[in-house]
Formats: C-alpha cells, structure tokens, sequence
C-alpha cells in the first residue's frame, strides 16, 4: 500500500473527528477553571495546573507517535527520519515539566504549534487533508487554551 499517493483525496473518519474535537474539552475546561479561580480542591483535583500540563504532555506525545505509525506504512527512506522524529515531542514535554508551571504551559502552548507547523510541511501529502484542518483547529484551541491557564497561574 502507497500511503503517499490518494492521502490527500482520502476521507478521514467521523470517529476521528469526533474524538479529535472532544479532546479539547479537558484543556477547556481546566483552562477555564483556572482562569475563573475555581476551586479544583472540592472536586478532588489537588493541582489543575499540574493536571493540565499532563495532559498537554499526553497529546504531544500522542501527536508524535501519529509520525511512528506512519513510518510503520513508509518507504524505507523515510522510516529513520519518522522514527526519530516521533518522540521528539514527548520529550520535549517531559522537558518543559521541570520549569515553573508559567514557563511549562507556555513551553507545552509553544510545542503543539510548532507540532502543528512541522506536521503540516511533512504530512501534507501523506494524511488527508481534513486532518490537517482539525489539527489546525485543534492547535489554535489548545494553544490559547494553555496560554491562558499561563496567564491564570
């Protein structure tokens, strides 16, 4: 199978996103609790700043290891680049962890757009192209969505 040559005329399935989108909602969420000053104590939440940043460093990796399912399906050529690539965002995000939660938010908000603008450039040809256009969605919410718990923090 040729990933590369129908990628951008393939459907991408509704399942997909659907899940992409509903992955938002705990950077939302936290996002907004944070900024309103809610108290995440009263809900079992020791540290929604904490909370946050894990699952930022959840998605970046996640979004590093689409690279490593695609180098499962790519020529040979393009497998070390791929492989190597694909767990540049973890850590990275491990890395940011041992900044102040400012800097990490920022660090991570900083990381999934430039993930963004990387993945765009290499991808393009490879994934359908409603992929790339919920990952710019994606991106947008998420960054602002980290930005903004930085603010907050």
């Amino acid at each position: 199978m040729n990933i590369h040559s129908t990628a951008s005329g393939r459907d991408f399935p509704i399942v997909a996103k659907l899940l992409g989108y509903f992955g938002v909602i705990p950077f939302v969420a936290l996002a907004l609790c944070l900024v309103a000053g809610v108290d995440l104590n009263a809900y079992g939440v020791e540290n929604g700043v904490q909370l946050l940043l894990a699952y930022a460093a959840i998605i970046i990796s996640f979004i590093g290891a689409v690279h490593w399912g695609i180098a499962l399906n790519s020529a040979a050529e393009s497998q070390a680049r791929l492989y190597t690539y694909s767990v540049v965002p973890a850590l990275l995000a491990w890395a940011w962890w041992f900044l102040s939660a400012k800097f990490a938010l920022i660090g991570m908000a900083v990381t999934v757009v430039a993930l963004y603008f990387i993945d765009r450039q290499w991808l393009k040809d490879i994934v359908p192209v409603a992929y790339l256009t919920m990952r710019l969605h994606l991106t947008i919410v998420v960054s602002l969505s980290l930005l903004l718990a930085a603010i907050a923090s």
